[in-house]
């Protein structure tokens, strides 16, 4: 019998492809829970988080003439475009989709996510001082001139079944990126710290005792 051979062809495009496949996403997690808690009813806190990251614009307030000449105020808030919003909204709700609560048709309590702080700033580096000797031309080069640090901190807060309050946990996390002429986005530093904080908020309600006790029972025996 004669060995078959894959065509080359084929083995180019296996090749090509099979590391895009393979690829995580970029709102994946450094951190698999071996179970999760029972469906429940889930909220992010959006007004919140505008106003952590103050990206509330101006407030408009718009007088109307109704029917029989009633007058109605309208209220409404612009609000300023930010990716760091973006990613932070995505991975709380990712975060409860696919580690927090469990796929189900009735729900039993809510959990309720927000980000309570966002403080980002610029350190002084080595490549701040080779900068100054070097008059410019290694910043020129592309070494780092500073340092953005990113922090961070996620609050999640847990009501059962009648709405009543039965834990709140919060996550610290923080994000490093060296700054360049090259590269002066802080998005990754935020998303880091953004990652680091629902570590930290995941471990804490993994061991919440009270918590499991009020979910876990309805989990295990439907």
């Amino acid at each position: 019998m004669k060995a078959s051979h894959i065509p080359l062809h084929t083995v180019i495009c296996i090749l090509m492809f099979s590391p895009l496949m393979g690829q995580k996403s970029i709102y994946s997690f450094p951190f698999e829970n071996d179970f999760r808690l029972p469906s429940m009813d889930t909220r992010i806190d959006q007004d919140e988080i505008s106003a952590t990251y103050q990206t509330m614009g101006n407030l408009y307030t718009t007088q109307i003439t109704g029917i029989g000449e009633d007058k109605m105020e309208q209220t409404s808030v612009s609000f300023i475009p930010d990716t760091r919003v973006v990613d932070a909204v995505r991975l709380l709700q990712f975060y409860m989709e696919e580690q927090l609560i469990a796929p189900g048709d009735e729900t039993s309590g809510m959990v309720e996510m927000s980000i309570i702080y966002f403080h980002e700033r610029n350190r002084f580096s080595i490549g701040s001082a080779l900068g100054v000797l070097t008059i410019g031309i290694g910043t020129l080069c592309g070494i780092p001139f500073s340092t953005t640090v990113t922090d961070v901190e996620i609050k999640a807060t847990f009501y059962d079944a009648d709405n009543q309050l039965v834990s709140v946990h919060r996550g610290v996390g923080r994000g490093r990126k060296p700054m360049s002429i090259f590269s002066v986005s802080t998005r990754k530093a935020h998303q880091k710290a953004l990652r680091k904080a629902l570590q930290e908020l995941n471990a804490g309600i993994m061991g919440d005792s009270i918590l499991m006790a009020v979910q876990l029972p309805r989990y295990t025996h439907p």
